[in-house]
């Protein structure tokens, strides 16, 4: 099983030299900081055709490590007012089509606005607490296969 994470931004995704920087890094105190974030233009790998139609946004992009502590520190430091991403988390890219169509059929979408600091699901709207946010959003599901996953900054 292969999973794929897919990104649609409102402007070209273009990752920090401090991201770089630390995906450049080949010492790491722990196994916990290796990590990456990284991005790739769907047509890389020949997935525009199949991912088009799910995202608003005109920029699509395959992430890696959208789940981790570098994903987050692009939200706080390097998005900036009138952002919009848009996530999709695929857990076996090779049963996308079953994926997609269970998306299609019942969405599940979360929206995020990280300059009002709210996480919104299907359950409610929940104010994130502007001293920890982004530990708080860290502890909660924000990759996910049941609904494209909003992230604004307005």
């Amino acid at each position: 099983m292969s999973e794929i994470t897919f990104l649609a931004s409102s402007k070209p995704f273009i990752i920090p030299d401090e991201i770089e920087d630390y995906n450049n890094r080949t010492v790491f105190e722990r196994m916990e900081d290796f990590i990456r974030l990284w991005v790739n233009e769907v047509d890389t790998f020949g997935w525009r055709k199949y991912v088009a139609g799910l995202f608003t946004m005109p920029y699509i992009y395959e992430i890696s490590g959208a789940g981790n502590k570098l994903f987050l520190l692009y939200l706080e430091k390097y998005m900036e007012t009138g952002d919009v991403l848009e996530l999709l988390y695929i857990p076996n890219q090779h049963d996308f089509d079953y994926y997609q169509r269970r998306l299609m059929e019942a969405p599940k979408p979360i929206f995020i606005n990280v300059e009002s600091l709210t996480y919104q699901n299907k359950y409610g709207t929940y104010q994130l607490n502007p001293k920890k946010w982004v530990e708080e959003l860290s502890h909660k599901k924000y990759l996910t296969e049941f609904g494209v996953t909003t992230i604004v900054k307005y």
